[in-house]
């Protein structure tokens, strides 16, 4: 059994904008998270022993899997803002986005179970520790105009409890509008 759940890496020259951003977050006890490992996830992790099977059902579910832009929106704590545990990055919730994210729900069969409304973002640091109301002398709000072309989806493998470093299971490649799937 692996933890498992689908994502959208993050590259290129987007992934280079989010760890200048990493460089300029404010001195509060916080894990930032690696370059490699930085990523949109699209459905809450699930046990799987059928990875080959699981790879299939992505593809079938992708039907015609076009690439998209993906917009990033905004630099700020989160969850929630009164009470935060990350540092992240927002992005628009376009209409390709989240169709692409309730069809690997369906997919799946994890929709009846998401609660958490969809809120798309990019975790870049991780607050850490009795930091008290530390990270509130530090804003870090503001407009991020990064974008980045979506052109895979990656079905990962979550670290183990307290690790680092997820591992890439299978990569789906999607086309462009001119290409034709296969």
């Amino acid at each position: 059994m692996r933890r498992v759940f689908i994502g959208i890496r993050i590259q290129g020259d987007a992934r280079d904008a989010l760890l200048e951003l990493q460089e300029g977050l404010p001195p509060i006890p916080m894990r930032r998270i690696p370059k490699r490992d930085l990523h949109l996830t699209l459905t809450p992790p699930w046990m799987e022993r059928d990875v080959a099977g699981a790879s299939k059902r992505i593809r079938d579910a992708l039907e015609r899997p076009f690439s998209f832009p993906l917009k990033f929106k905004y630099l700020e704590y989160g969850p929630h803002p009164d009470d935060p545990r990350l540092i992240w990055v927002t992005c628009q919730a376009s209409k390709r986005l989240i169709e692409l994210k309730e069809r690997m729900l369906k997919a799946f069969g994890r929709k009846p179970k998401e609660h958490v409304p969809f809120i798309p973002h990019v975790t870049i640091a991780r607050l850490i520790g009795s930091y008290g109301n530390d990270w509130k002398d530090h804003h870090v709000g503001k407009n991020v105009p990064i974008e980045m072309e979506v052109e895979a989806i990656e079905l990962l493998q979550s670290p183990h409890k307290g690790g680092v470093g997820y591992k890439t299971l299978k990569r789906v490649r999607l086309h462009r509008e001119e290409e034709t799937p296969r």
